[in-house]
């Protein structure tokens, strides 16, 4: 199992909702052609096009679901910092130092300037 695959998640659902109607125009040409080839009186490509209509009206929603949720914690993390702002960062801060100096030394290097000047050079 992939640990990473609930933060990937959304960036497949989107990366889908965008390919999906293409493919759909795709799968739907050629069996439309090997249906007008094979047997012209019987469309049978009218499944084909309901299945791939399906799936793309499937594609969209999980996308849409996806950008809710991530808009959905990025608004309640912009009203916490709202609320709290950096009278909470200062006590989270405190807390690290208290119960893990060593954790504590790791959030400081990432938050010191040269950190961010390592980040960009690279």
């Amino acid at each position: 199992m992939n640990p990473f695959k609930f933060v990937t998640r959304p960036v497949k659902h989107v990366a889908e909702a965008i390919v999906a109607p293409f493919r759909a125009v795709f799968v739907i040409g050629i069996c439309w052609a090997i249906n007008a080839m094979t047997n012209p009186g019987v469309w049978w490509v009218k499944w084909v096009v309901l299945g791939m209509a399906i799936h793309v009206l499937v594609a969209w929603a999980r996308a849409a679901k996806s950008l809710l949720v991530i808009g959905l914690v990025a608004f309640v993390g912009w009203q916490i910092w709202k609320r709290y702002g950096d009278s909470a960062r200062a006590q989270f801060d405190a807390w690290v130092r208290q119960t893990q100096p060593k954790a504590a030394e790791v959030v400081d290097f990432w938050r010191s300037p040269a950190a961010a000047g390592q980040a960009q050079a690279h």
